[in-house]
């Protein structure tokens, strides 16, 4: 996969200019039960990546990033709770407006906005 920046930010499609999303630190900001966490991505297998938060609520999750979307569905609470996050995603790692649903647990049912940026 290609790093952020690697080729000079000019190939954004599928081809091979996505986002490394293991090459990088990430934050997620959302105004709901979740303001700020950290999350980071391991390459997996079927094209999927491993991904565990730092704060919130800890949880963890597989994703997925077809270049212009990552969609991670987690879980958290020993598995009693459990939603899924959709981040807009460029090949130069730019993230804007996502969102965030919860379909297990305290919860469940609820929707907000989310923002998967690069971590300072």
């Amino acid at each position: 996969a290609v790093s952020c920046g690697g080729d000079g930010g000019m190939n954004s499609t599928a081809d091979g200019g996505r986002c490394d999303l293991g090459a990088h630190k990430w934050k997620q900001t959302s105004p709901g039960a979740c303001v700020e966490s950290t999350w980071a991505f391991t390459a997996a297998a079927n094209a999927t990546w491993s991904a565990t938060e730092t704060g919130c609520a800890s949880a963890t999750g597989t994703a997925r990033y077809d270049g212009v979307t990552v969609t991670l569905d987690f879980v958290y609470d020993g598995g009693n709770s459990a939603g899924r996050y959709e981040w807009p995603l460029d090949g130069q790692c730019r993230g804007t407006a996502g969102k965030v649903s919860w379909s297990k647990g305290p919860l469940a049912d609820q929707k907000g906005a989310s923002t998967l940026s690069l971590a300072p």
